[in-house]
């Protein structure tokens, strides 16, 4: 179990964590735009940030940070166990795949232990290889099994994959994926894509200007966004007014057609244009009096939806209605946070 609480003066806002707490052999997403903190939260609990105002700081019921007792208790990160993957592999060139792997391990290195991990990362034909010579997925392959390599335990994910290809991507989600559940790892990750969270995490922390907004399951911030900020994290992009005077938020893709008040809200809409992305349909939509929005909203349909500009037809909204005095644009954060 880790268990975290800092506040880390930052330009032009404080990150700010009271508590926060995560189970042994889960995974937690910091998911949130650029600048809200989610890298220095990663940092504290590496031990490669030493600014905290203040700061406690438990793995396992061993305390690295406590910023409240006299001497300070500040553990180096050497002797944190924790391994920290970054964006950049970080080999060393002058190195084959086996020495970068056994870098920084001790001379009485779990042999067992690192064959295990080699094969669990599919480097076993690579061992003799350098870097050089390695495309940008098998250097990252490299980069975790080295960093698992000593055991941790904790392992932080600061964007490993954001520079790869598509598949590359996809590959190595799989082998963490694998990783966790092999190992019963515990795993806190920073990524820019929510696609990426939903498939990694168990819960993912929704943050903004230091603060977090919401924390959840997948399936809990989609379908139960706290605030209109909360929600355009995840990927809502329209709040529609009702006859009645609520707001309805939608997402692209909760949406489906027809008439079906059984799902969620029915709502008129006309057709403005079509455009094809990824094998769905984008449909740029504007709703029908007495309904009222801003501007246009798009929509992602399957390709068997047949629609043309300019019909009037009705689309059902799997959305939330949010009554008016909910609307703040950002809403009071929670930071206490258990799971």
């Amino acid at each position: 179990m880790l268990q975290l609480s800092l506040e880390l003066p930052r330009k032009p806002f404080t990150i700010s964590i009271q508590e926060l707490t995560v189970e042994t052999g889960s995974t937690l997403c910091l998911f949130g735009p650029s600048g809200s903190g989610k890298s220095s939260i990663l940092s504290v609990i590496a031990g490669f940030e030493t600014g905290c105002q203040s700061a406690y700081l438990a793995v396992n019921g061993r305390v690295l940070i406590d910023t409240s007792k006299h001497p300070r208790i500040s553990c180096p990160p050497w002797r944190r166990n924790i391994a920290y993957m970054e964006q950049s592999a970080r080999l060393f060139p002058h190195l084959t795949v086996e020495q970068n792997i056994l870098y920084g391990t001790r001379r009485d290195v779990d042999r067992a232990w690192i064959t295990t991990i080699i094969e669990a990362t599919g480097l076993q034909q690579e061992l003799r290889t350098h870097p050089s010579r390695l495309s940008g997925g098998m250097s990252q392959r490299v980069a975790l099994a080295r960093a698992l390599a000593t055991k941790p335990n904790v392992l932080l994910l600061d964007e490993p994959f954001s520079a790869l290809d598509w598949l590359s991507r996809r590959s190595l989600q799989d082998l963490i994926r694998e990783v966790r559940a092999r190992f019963s790892m515990t795993i806190i990750l920073v990524t820019h894509q929510f696609t990426e969270a939903q498939r990694l995490a168990d819960h993912i922390a929704l943050m903004d200007q230091g603060k977090i907004l919401q924390v959840g399951s997948p399936r809990e911030l989609i379908e139960q966004p706290a605030s209109w900020r909360a929600a355009a994290l995840v990927g809502y992009t329209s709040r529609i007014e009702a006859p009645d005077g609520a707001s309805l938020w939608m997402h692209p893709d909760r949406v489906v057609m027809g008439h079906k008040p059984g799902l969620g809200t029915p709502i008129p809409v006309v057709v403005e244009d079509v455009t094809w992305h990824e094998g769905r349909q984008q449909v740029t939509l504007s709703v029908r009096p007495p309904w009222q929005a801003s501007g246009t909203m798009e929509v992602n349909l399957p390709p068997t939806e047949a629609v043309q500009i300019g019909e009037p037809m009705e689309i059902t909204v799997l959305s939330p209605r949010q009554q008016e005095s909910s609307l703040a644009d950002l809403a009071e954060p929670t930071n206490q946070l258990v799971w």
